[in-house]
């Protein structure tokens, strides 16, 4: 099952959805992720941590361009992703093939980086946005979606 940056956000911070989030992350089944998925989980931790009033992006790069304390909290939290992914039991594969990533963007309306999680060819998807709804005939969306 492919892990969506929703499920995994939703573990590591306190929501609504975490309950659902863990039980996603709690079953049996083997789960994947990519590094694309990081990327966007350790930029959103960046700004939650760092900018927890603005979370502007443009904002974080002035910090951590004038900031060695921010920097130095940035190694921390990226710690911090690689030690919650590692300890969700889920493992990192490589970026998609951008061509077949393309293709989706083009016939599904999907951002390029949810159109990676589709392009693995996993029969199954968790995540907890609507973002992938226009998918559901092509996967399975965990927790179902309507």
């Amino acid at each position: 099952m492919f892990v969506d940056s929703s499920v995994i956000l939703n573990v590591m911070f306190e929501t609504q959805l975490t309950e659902l989030a863990r039980k996603v992350i709690e079953s049996n089944e083997p789960k994947i992720t990519s590094d694309t998925v990081i990327d966007e989980v350790y930029l959103i931790v960046l700004k939650k941590v760092l900018l927890p009033e603005s979370r502007s992006t443009r904002g974080l790069k002035r910090l951590l361009r004038k900031d060695p304390k921010a920097r130095e909290k940035a190694g921390e939290l990226l710690a911090l992703v690689l030690g919650s992914i590692h300890a969700m039991d889920i493992v990192v594969v490589g970026d998609a093939k951008w061509d077949a990533v393309g293709e989706l963007v083009s016939e599904y309306g999907l951002l390029p980086h949810d159109a990676t999680a589709i392009e693995y060819g996993c029969e199954r998807l968790a995540t907890l946005d609507d973002d992938f709804k226009v998918v559901k005939d092509v996967v399975e969306l965990v927790p179902g979606k309507d």
